[in-house]
């Protein structure tokens, strides 16, 4: 598989205008579609688990162990795309040296109801016996949009609000969340590794909230112009990612309509 990051090339002459990182899907979206699946499905159930499944029902199939976690509805469809796409750019690219990645979508009650606080969480362990100044949190608050655009309507403006409420908010409750969510799964060993993310202070970790906007191509200087521009320049230290995708809609949908078969 080709790593996602090779599919995008920075616009470099936008980026520094922008002042953000601005990353424009270039690649084959057949090859994209191919390269995603295993990753996507994966991020539902792991074939371990498929397996398990399969051998203790009598009237369990793979698709059907599949499709049953995947979200029927279109909107949702496209909100798990993006922290899909999300989750792999950063371990793959942006953030390869985490070592905690939880795969959060394999948590959820329903399909068609987003996951608990954070989109992405990811954590890296410097040493996993003591606590560090070089631990590190990630989060990414994913936004995509393919949807006519109404009036003043960023992409852009509600990837940072959502950043913002991560690092005030959602961050700090998200690690009971994954000590419990890992316990359920008998990683208890993960879960003993999560809990040093909830004291900050005796030893202070690294944090970066970040934001993401993935958006139709064809909409992309709409989501530009519409950005809140005084909201950005309010909070710099949050780093913000756009990606201008063509046919962004069709490309998701062919992955999931695809995903059952995988």
């Amino acid at each position: 598989m080709a790593a996602i990051i090779s599919y995008f090339n920075r616009n470099d002459d936008l980026s520094a205008m922008e002042g953000m990182e601005v990353y424009e899907f270039t690649g084959d979206p057949v090859a994209f579609v191919k390269d995603c699946m295993d990753r996507y499905r994966e991020s539902y159930i792991s074939n371990d688990k498929i397996n398990s499944i399969l051998a203790k029902s009598k009237t369990a199939t793979r698709k059907d162990i599949i499709e049953r976690r995947l979200p029927k509805k279109t909107q949702n469809k496209a909100g798990d795309f993006g922290e899909i796409l999300s989750y792999y750019l950063w371990t793959e690219t942006w953030a390869a040296d985490t070592n905690i990645r939880p795969m959060k979508l394999r948590w959820k009650e329903n399909p068609d109801i987003p996951s608990h606080l954070v989109d992405v969480i990811l954590l890296k362990r410097e040493d996993s016996d003591n606590a560090s100044i070089n631990d590190k949190m990630v989060t990414i608050e994913s936004k995509v949009w393919t949807s006519r655009m109404g009036d003043g309507h960023s992409s852009l403006s509600e990837a940072l609000e959502g950043a913002l409420k991560d690092e005030t908010e959602r961050a700090a409750k998200a690690i009971p969340y994954l000590v419990i969510q890992y316990e359920r799964d008998d990683e208890y060993g993960l879960a003993e590794q999560v809990k040093r993310f909830g004291d900050p202070v005796t030893v202070a970790y690294q944090k970066a909230h970040c934001a993401m906007a993935i958006v139709d191509a064809s909409q992309m200087n709409d989501h530009l112009a519409n950005f809140d521009k005084a909201l950005k320049a309010a909070n710099p230290h949050i780093p913000i990612y756009f990606l201008p995708f063509n046919n962004l809609k069709a490309v998701y949908l062919e992955i999931y309509n695809n995903l059952p078969n995988k």
